[in-house]
């Protein structure tokens, strides 16, 4: 009986074998291993909060906090075509304001701060201190589909 590991070793040697003569004929050149450029997609993002709630000012400090760390933002003040992220926030209960807060997020295009602001999407939902950085990620996502969507936009 023949060991079964040196059957398929010996076809493991004779396929690579074949398979760099079968590309020498085709006249393939090998890849070149050197790093490529990546096209990246930073999109202009501004986060403006309203409200004086604890809930909704650690969601809009999250989500500016995921924004500056995301590769796919560049969180900016500057007067130059973003999408600004308008978050209104309100006590969910009024006897209770640390409990959480009720938000509206609403997502406009703005070419330059004397242009008419286009709008673009909006959220609205409960936020409290635990579910503060989790509510942020998923703005954030939703940020980057619309930016995504709205693409065109930026290469005016």
């Amino acid at each position: 009986m023949r060991n079964p590991v040196r059957i398929v070793v010996a076809l493991c040697l004779v396929l690579l074998m074949t398979s760099g003569a079968l590309a020498e004929e085709m006249g393939k050149k090998p890849l070149k291993d050197a790093p490529q450029k990546v096209a990246v997609r930073a999109t202009a993002v501004s986060v403006e909060h309203e409200g004086a709630d604890t809930a909704g000012t650690r969601l809009a400090f999250q989500l500016k906090e995921v924004c500056n760390a995301s590769s796919l933002f560049a969180l900016t003040d500057a007067d130059t075509p973003k999408i600004n992220i308008l978050i209104s926030t309100v006590p969910e209960f009024a006897s209770r304001p640390d409990v959480g807060s009720a938000y509206a997020v609403v997502w406009v295009f703005a070419e330059s701060k004397g242009n008419l602001q286009y709008y673009l999407g909006r959220q609205s939902g409960v936020v409290s201190e635990a579910t503060a950085s989790a509510i942020a990620q998923q703005l954030a996502e939703r940020t980057d589909g619309i930016a995504v969507k709205y693409g065109y936009l930026f290469s005016r």
